[in-house]
């Protein structure tokens, strides 16, 4: 299976969230649950690591907005800085990164599939624009949200091991 050239682990992976993604839109149902300050519209400012590779702090700020065309599920767009880092011998710069992503949730789960484009993406992507995958746990009583991103080209170019980010956030 050469799907975008990747290892055959990383394809089962992508292709099994996917389907947990497909899943989450069909069954969404069960996030209809009233979860008060988990329900978008918000704001949220994010801090966090990078993880796997190059490890580093990272900081963000999230805005979301519910989505039209499926009920309880929303819109996000994110603004990210990360620190410089450290891969291999190369040394990474900082780096920002634009994203936005179509995020159904259950329950308190959210799972969010998107674009993003990096302003620096050399050790880490291949190129500018890339795929994001979010899974995310959103708690009730404080305003607390725990992400997880994935950011990476799916193997379009020969140099994409991609970035792995978590990070806490705080909603407004």
């Amino acid at each position: 299976m050469a799907l975008f050239n990747n290892p055959k682990k990383t394809v089962y992976a992508v292709t099994a969230f996917v389907i947990v993604f497909i899943a989450a839109l069909a069954f969404n149902k069960c996030h209809a649950a009233n979860l008060g300050p988990t329900d978008a519209p918000f704001i949220q400012f994010d801090a966090g690591s990078t993880i796997i590779r190059g490890i580093t702090p990272i900081v963000g700020l999230t805005f979301a907005e519910p989505a039209s065309v499926l009920p309880h599920s929303y819109w996000q767009e994110s603004l990210n800085l990360i620190g410089s880092s450290k891969f291999g011998n190369i040394n990474a710069p900082n780096n920002m990164i634009l994203s936005g992503l179509f995020v159904p949730g259950f329950g308190r789960f959210d799972l969010g599939l998107g674009v993003s484009w990096m302003a620096n993406y050399y050790p880490y992507n291949g190129q500018n624009v890339n795929f994001t995958l979010q899974a995310a746990y959103r708690f009730v009583k404080l305003p607390i949200t725990l992400t997880y991103r994935h950011y990476s080209d799916a193997g379009m170019t020969a140099k994409n091991i991609g970035r792995d980010t978590v990070l806490i956030g705080w909603r407004f």
